[in-house]
């Protein structure tokens, strides 16, 4: 499956669920190819904004987890810099038809700032255990938490 499918699934998930759960978002998928990051959720009753990061995964032959996924170091600096309010998603569910395998993570600066560099790879690696899952907690955490109101 193409990186271009699976993120057509992915908004396609989250439309479906706004749309069932008469919740007032919209999503944006970025034009650029090359863009740092691939979603934006835009709550419009309050304009609270939440940027996305997807990254379909395939275990490798024999893996059923791993320990740390990774994303580039430029992304890192790019989300630390303009995007702080960032989830990243690590999406081997596609797969593997397990909800399990669903994993994100939203941006903490404290957190990602003490994560794993890899200089040679020009990676970030973030531990797993740092992770949530499930694509109905991700949904939960983006969308249910926030109010439809003024969040002050």
């Amino acid at each position: 499956m193409s990186q271009l499918n699976s993120e057509k699934i992915f908004a396609l998930s989250i439309n479906n669920y706004l749309n069932n759960n008469g919740a007032n978002w919209k999503i944006i998928k970025s034009e650029f190819k090359f863009c740092y990051l691939d979603f934006l959720l835009i709550n419009l009753n309050n304009l609270y904004a939440v940027y996305i990061e997807y990254k379909e995964r395939n275990y490798a032959l024999g893996y059923k987890s791993y320990d740390s996924y990774f994303i580039s170091l430029r992304k890192f600096y790019a989300i630390k810099k303009n995007y702080k309010n960032t989830y990243i998603i690590f999406d081997f569910s596609l797969k593997t038809n397990n909800e399990n395998d669903f994993f994100f993570i939203k941006y903490d600066e404290k957190a990602f700032s003490s994560f794993e560099k890899d200089f040679n790879k020009n990676r970030l690696l973030i531990p797993s255990n740092y992770c949530k899952t499930g694509f109905d907690n991700l949904m939960i955490e983006l969308v249910d938490i926030i109010p439809n109101q003024n969040l002050i």
